[in-house]
């Protein structure tokens, strides 16, 4: 009985209501690594520091929506098909996620303190590509000698000539956590994202597979093109965060309900 009239006080004074979408912003640091192309990687060269920022917006204890902006470092120092690779940049990424709380979690309660995790959503990332032929002839196929011999000429200028490039990557981020309380308005939280990208050229290596084909069919029709391995939707290129988030409760709702944390 006492519960049932805690329900209707606090719906006919809508603080119930105010009192569950609640807000919050929060720090994250940590590491970023890369997973692709490039093989027998050095570890300590694919561990680099990565910082951010959110905003998370709650709409209950258990469903949130998170934007975040991270900025950092991704390389590494390995192969490709047995030729010595490397690459180091800076990149930015802006990313909006949803998040699932497997239990019940309220900043600032005593009974619903902490929980696992889920997060998901879409981001895109800003970095810098450089394509520099002198350095990728002798790593990819399509910069060796034969195969530059048998493409049109103005194929080969374009592969002869260099440049660099910014790119916006769009990304899917997905990713787990563990977070607690630590006093009345903050928690601390470790989590792991893996962003999966619909490009291929975080490692200056943009689908290095591809060849260029010209075959001629028996009416003497001639058709060439590129035959790619990796496209929007298919090729190597993710990223993997690792890292430990401050998070401040600067927002409880316009009214917040005394037995909010026992209906909620």
């Amino acid at each position: 009985m006492k519960r049932f009239f805690a329900v209707i006080f606090c719906t006919l004074t809508l603080s119930s209501v105010s009192a569950q979408n609640t807000a919050d912003i929060g720090l994250w640091g940590g590491i970023g690594s890369y997973i692709g192309d490039v093989t027998n990687i050095d570890k300590a060269s694919s561990l680099n520091p990565n910082v951010g920022l959110f905003f998370r917006y709650n709409f209950n204890s258990r469903v949130s929506l998170r934007t975040s902006a991270m900025l950092g470092t991704i390389g590494a120092t390995g192969e490709f098909e047995t030729q010595p690779w490397e690459f180091d940049k800076f990149m930015t990424d802006i990313s909006l996620m949803g998040e699932f709380n497997f239990f019940r979690y309220i900043i600032g309660s005593k009974r619903y303190s902490s929980t696992p995790y889920l997060l998901g959503g879409v981001g895109a990332s800003l970095y810098n590509y450089t394509y520099d032929p002198n350095r990728l002839s002798p790593v990819v196929y399509y910069l060796n000698p034969g195969q530059l011999a048998g493409v049109p000429a103005n194929v080969r200028g374009e592969l002869l000539t260099g440049q660099d490039e910014a790119v916006v990557a769009l990304n899917i981020p997905v990713g787990f956590g563990f977070k607690f309380n630590v006093g009345g308005r903050l928690s601390v939280g470790i989590e792991a994202i893996l962003r999966k990208y619909f490009n291929d050229k975080i490692d200056d290596l943009d689908d290095p597979r591809k060849y260029y084909s010209t075959t001629t069919n028996l009416a003497g029709e001639t058709t060439e093109g590129w035959v790619n391995y990796n496209d929007f939707l298919h090729n190597n290129d993710f990223t993997l965060h690792l890292g430990l988030h401050l998070t401040y409760r600067f927002y409880r709702g316009r009214n917040e309900c005394p037995v909010y944390e026992n209906i909620n």
